[in-house]
Formats: C-alpha cells, structure tokens, sequence
C-alpha cells in the first residue's frame, strides 16, 4: 500500500505495472481527499509507524501497529488514533484517485549500496524498510560503489522475468524518518545527498513479467533501446 510499510517475500509474481498487488491501494485523509505524504506534512509523520501486506485469502491487510493486521474497515479506528485524524483507503483505479508516483517502475537496490551506507554510519540502525526496495540484489562482491549504475539501459534477466533499468531512483526523507524498531535518523538522508546524489539503487521497467523467488541470479544482458511512447 503507497506510504506505508510493506513485507518481505520469499516470492512474487511480477507484472508489467509492477510486482502484484504492490502499491495498489492508497491512503487519504476522509475528509479532505489529500493523499499521503509522510515525508513532507507534519501530519502524516505516524504513517510509517503502519504497515500493510496483502492476503490471498483476505485481500488487503492493514496494521497501526505492524502487529495486529486485518481488512481496512476493522483497522480504521486504529489509523484514525494513529493520525488524529479519520483516514480512507482507496484502490487507485483509472477513473479514481492516482499515487504520487507512477506505480510502474521497479526499485533495484543492492547490498552494495547498504555495505557502503552503512561504512558511512556504522553507528546508524539501517534497515531495508528505510528504503523501501521492491527488489533486494546480494552482490558477491560489495566494493564497488553503487555498481547497479552501470546497469542503466541494460536488459536485467531475474528469475522468469527480464527487466530494464532505467534511471537512478531518488530517495527522500521518509528514509530518515522513525519507523517501527527504527529511530529517527536525518543523518540517513543527509549522507544519501552527499555521498550518493540523493539516489540508492534503481528504476527498472518489466519487459518480460515473470515469477521471482528468493536465490534467483541475476544475469546482465546488452543495452535495450527505449520504448516508444
């Protein structure tokens, strides 16, 4: 769900918009129709203290807490406490309420990328959920400095599926801010501007869709041209 916390899996399917279910549904204020936007209105600074995850039994699944999770409608009083406020989910959909971002795109991010953030602040409580990956890469080597960069316009086979990165994926102050088992941490953002240009890991749009699963490899393949608009 846009603006909170996902969940890790062993396994996905990944689509031509994306890995399945991811992002499909986002979170509003009831009464004003503003979307959230945690890492820039005070007011929406708990949301990343929540959490989602998708059931295939149940559907969504939401969580004030990261802990006791359920359908939208029994969690709302528990959102509502959370934010001082009432909120709405709703499913983005064509003709209804769109995600700030395009939903499309694919973040890439490897353990290079956390060896050398955390060489930086060795100190810091650095987790994946700051950064919120839709794909974790374990590199062999980890010395290089963010190797995915050489990746752009490359063709990227992955499990069943084939993807092509495409630009360096900025990352804003939602990685600095508390989440749960994370404290508030504005040196996180502060190194990704200086060391990293703002940006950790990757864009990538799905040329093949295809099933992924934890301990797939990753092969590079030659430079794809650009799709037509």
């Amino acid at each position: 769900m846009s603006s909170l916390g996902g969940e890790r899996l062993a396994q996905a399917a990944l689509l031509e918009g994306g890995l399945a279910h991811d992002r499909s549904h986002g979170l509003f204020d009831a009464r004003s129709d503003e979307i959230s936007y945690p890492s820039k209105g005070r007011r929406w600074r708990t949301v990343p203290m929540a959490a989602s995850r998708w059931s295939e039994t149940a559907g969504l699944e939401v969580s004030a807490d990261g802990v006791t999770f359920g359908p939208p409608e029994t969690q709302s009083r528990a959102l509502e406490d959370m934010l001082g406020f009432p909120p709405a989910i709703r499913e983005y959909a064509a003709a209804g309420p769109q995600p700030r971002y395009r939903r499309a795109p694919i973040h890439l991010l490897t353990n290079a990328d956390m060896a050398r953030l955390r060489a930086l602040l060795p100190d810091a409580v650095l987790d994946l959920r700051r950064f919120r990956p839709n794909l974790m890469v374990m590199l062999d080597d980890v010395s290089a400095a963010m190797p995915q960069d050489e990746w752009l316009g490359r063709e990227i086979r992955l499990g069943e599926a084939v993807l092509r990165a495409t630009i360096p994926c900025v990352r804003c102050g939602f990685t600095s801010m508390e989440q749960p088992g994370l404290p508030m941490d504005p040196r996180v953002l502060q190194h990704l501007v200086q060391d990293f240009g703002r940006n950790f890991g990757i864009y990538c749009e799905v040329l093949v869709p295809g099933q992924l699963r934890e301990g797939d490899a990753l092969a590079l393949g030659p430079a794809v041209a650009e799709a037509s608009a």
